[in-house]
């Protein structure tokens, strides 16, 4: 098995075309679970998308990442909802369909966590996913995150509601390895 070098980049505007690539290309896939998908039509859309993430790291609002495997974008995490009141952040994050089952999230998500309990202090992150999304609650569970409950009818995705689960994770629960 050959060793990727995966590293989180801050997500630019001029990321939008291969952006839209990635997505156009896991469409499918990454619809299912993902509500923002349907409005990711373009690469306009995106572009749009970034400017907005952009203004949010600026004001301290979220942080998107671009997750890079080996020099290639291979999917997206950020951080969003950022509180700094309450030290909170939720989490996302998604794959491109030809990088999934490669051990690449976890270790995106570690650098991701450093940056949130490291570098913005924060005390609490969590992940809000579609209960019947396994592979994403599995991320979750691997990661550490501990679940908290069911949020009913939470998610809209494709014209139909969709039952979500919350999970949680304190800085101090917090292990530097996946």
């Amino acid at each position: 098995m050959t060793t990727s070098h995966i590293t989180l980049r801050d997500a630019e505007e001029q990321h939008a075309a291969q952006l839209f690539a990635l997505i156009n290309g896991s469409r499918d896939v990454l619809g299912q679970w993902l509500p923002w998908v349907e409005n990711s039509q373009t690469e306009e859309q995106v572009r749009e998308f970034l400017q907005l993430r952009v203004c949010e790291r600026r004001l301290g609002a979220s942080r998107t990442c671009l997750i890079d495997v080996d020099g290639q974008i291979a999917g997206v995490c950020d951080l969003h909802g950022i509180s700094h009141q309450d030290r909170r952040a939720a989490i996302g994050y998604w794959l491109a369909d030809t990088y999934v089952g490669r051990g690449i999230l976890p270790q995106a998500l570690q650098q991701l966590l450093t940056i949130a309990y490291r570098e913005l202090g924060l005390h609490r992150t969590e992940i809000i996913t579609a209960a019947a999304n396994l592979r994403s609650c599995a991320v979750a569970e691997r990661m550490g995150f501990q679940q908290e409950g069911v949020l009913r009818g939470y998610l809209y995705i494709r014209g139909r509601h969709w039952d979500a689960r919350i999970y949680s994770q304190l800085a101090s629960e917090w292990d530097v390895t996946p």
